[in-house]
């Protein structure tokens, strides 16, 4: 990840500006959201929407769509401090710190998942008012939908419900979609919005949507196979319930060879780095 550290910075420079103007009185809901913000996240969606832009875009300059890979990042960001709340997961520690509700009260962790989930519309909405080019205008518009589309109940909220509804009824095939939603759902959203605003076609979109998901699945399952002793502690509804570790490594390498050969495809673009940094995520910890 070390040679993706100058986007990383202008991910979070792009973030935090959004944290200059706070009186007293929002003082509180602005610090649990910084709080969470900066809790060693390693902004992998908007790194990937980067990515895809400047594949598709065939550009190496992504400011243009930092709007819209940084509110996929507030997206993920409010999405982990509600999963983590007593009446979701129950979470006490998020990558090694108290979780948010643990530090600031459910009530404030409450309030900041809904400030930074208004905050990833006002970015994108002030995007969309500075633009003169009616065709930027409405693959803003169309980039602006498909996110909010992706991270709402028919997409990331989606998988939550399964996730909590199918406690006592998870199979195979109810886990696999809980993944496609919860967790493959914003990273293809990422993917997908950016390369709408670089100006991808019908096909592509196509293409990477498919690139996506492989990947998005893959990487949770490898998420599985890394806290396999915390999942099997905590009974969580996990793929290891139904597939050896073995075989799911099967499974990440067969999702891994599909990703790559979609965006093989895409033969009119330079696609060297989203795969390598795909590629680093589905096999990270090997």
């Amino acid at each position: 990840m070390d040679n993706y550290n100058d986007i990383i910075s202008a991910i979070d420079n792009y973030i935090y500006k959004n944290f200059t103007a706070a009186d007293e009185y929002q003082k509180k809901v602005y610090e649990s959201m910084r709080y969470s913000l900066s809790s060693g996240g390693k902004r992998i969606r908007p790194l990937l929407g980067i990515l895809s832009y400047m594949s598709i875009g065939k550009t190496e300059d992504y400011e243009k769509v930092l709007p819209y890979a940084s509110a996929v990042e507030l997206i993920h960001t409010y999405s982990l401090i509600h999963d983590d709340l007593p009446a979701m997961d129950n979470d006490d520690i998020r990558r090694g710190k108290p979780t948010n509700h643990k530090v600031y009260s459910e009530a404030i962790a409450i309030l900041a998942g809904d400030g930074l989930l208004n905050m990833a519309t006002e970015v994108i909405a002030r995007e969309l008012e500075n633009y003169t080019d009616i065709e930027d205008m409405k693959r803003g518009a169309r980039a602006l939908k498909y996110i909010f589309t992706c991270s709402g109940v028919h997409g990331m909220i989606g998988g939550q419900v399964i996730d909590m509804v199918y406690t006592n009824d998870m199979n195979l095939d109810i886990c696999e979609s809980m993944y496609k939603l919860k967790t493959a759902a914003l990273i293809r959203a990422s993917i997908v919005a950016s390369a709408i605003v670089a100006g991808a076609s019908d096909d592509e979109i196509a293409i990477l949507e498919e690139f996506s998901n492989c990947i998005g699945i893959a990487y949770q399952i490898r998420d599985d196979i890394l806290d396999k002793e915390e999942d099997l502690e905590e009974d969580r509804n996990t793929m290891l319930k139904f597939k050896t570790v073995e075989e799911l490594e099967n499974r990440i390498e067969s999702l891994t060879n599909r990703a790559q050969n979609e965006l093989d495809s895409l033969s009119d673009y330079d696609t060297t780095e989203i795969k390598k940094l795909a590629w680093l995520l589905m096999n990270r910890g090997n």
